[in-house]
């Protein structure tokens, strides 16, 4: 089922090396709120050149293959690959599908951060993060101006839609995600997130994803997150590459788009790939390829050599 997700970076045998790659889920810390959060890492045998950092999106978590396949693929390219599930996510602790504030996110990041920089000190730190990941990602950047040297957004989330975001809508979600934060919303569509109907199967029977409905407290978590992300966009200047498929119902592509243009960053690259969806990294055939090649060719062209 996975010979597409899994396999890709077998193709990248003109740009890789033969590094070995060590995999290692036993990893955790305890976060500010007691939580523990489950660690996950992709090292060379070798010392890395950098280290990156993954973060996932909304109701997934960083065991899935797509970011197993990317993550062996920058260890070939001499990286430390360190991520977590989200407090609330995949193997974490934390309530199922809400959460106080998406600070308690940038926090665990940041915290994250420092003790992997503990281990490899002096290695430039770069930043992943897909879908609610790129929020977060651009939030931990903005908390500590300078320490990153790069990120890639992948679909992410940057904006609140002007369609739906009234100010009488987002005053009453903040109102009720303090108030009945558990008070369930809707359900995430899943034919929404990835056009390969193998990907969408394995995640509607992901024993570790998050399978309920979206609750009120995220979404106000998330739109406080989005208020916030957007009143600080001419504080961006890191260099950074946005990747957005052009069919993406989940995140706005407009969203990347303004972001794109607003953000002072002197190194700034955005990408769009026609007709894909939200999980580019699961796009079928030649385009998930391609999502990768960008990714990893983006990093290498910034990598210390």
């Amino acid at each position: 089922m996975f010979s597409r997700i899994g396999g890709r970076r077998k193709s990248w045998s003109t740009m890789t090396s033969n590094i070995g790659v060590l995999a290692d889920d036993s990893g955790s810390f305890r976060n500010r709120d007691g939580y523990k959060i489950a660690c996950t890492t992709w090292s060379p045998e070798v010392q890395p050149r950098a280290l990156v950092f993954l973060a996932h999106g909304y109701a997934e978590h960083c065991h899935v293959p797509c970011y197993d396949s990317l993550a062996r693929t920058l260890v070939e390219l001499g990286c430390y690959v360190f991520a977590h599930d989200h407090v609330g996510h995949g193997k974490s602790e934390g309530p199922r599908g809400t959460v106080k504030s998406a600070d308690i996110y940038v926090d665990d990041i940041l915290t994250h951060v420092d003790l992997v920089r503990q281990k490899f000190p002096g290695r430039p730190v770069y930043l992943f993060g897909h879908s609610m990941g790129g929020t977060m990602c651009v939030r931990s950047a903005l908390e500590r101006p300078g320490e990153f040297a790069g990120m890639v957004l992948n679909g992410p989330a940057v904006r609140i839609d002007p369609v739906q975001g009234t100010w009488t809508k987002m005053t009453l979600a903040r109102i009720l995600g303090r108030v009945v934060p558990n008070l369930p919303i809707g359900d995430l569509d899943l034919s929404l997130v990835s056009r390969d109907p193998d990907t969408v199967a394995w995640m509607a029977n992901d024993p570790l994803r998050y399978h309920g409905s979206v609750r009120m407290g995220w979404a106000a978590a998330m739109l406080n997150a989005l208020e916030d992300l957007q009143a600080k966009i001419e504080l961006v200047d890191i260099p950074f590459l946005i990747q957005h498929g052009s069919a993406d119902k989940l995140c706005d592509l407009a969203g990347s788009e303004e972001f794109y243009k607003k953000a002072p960053s002197k190194d700034k690259s955005m990408k769009v790939y026609k007709e894909c969806y939200h999980s580019l990294l699961t796009e079928p055939g030649e385009m998930g390829q391609q999502v990768l090649k960008d990714i990893a060719d983006w990093y290498t062209a910034r990598f210390p050599s």
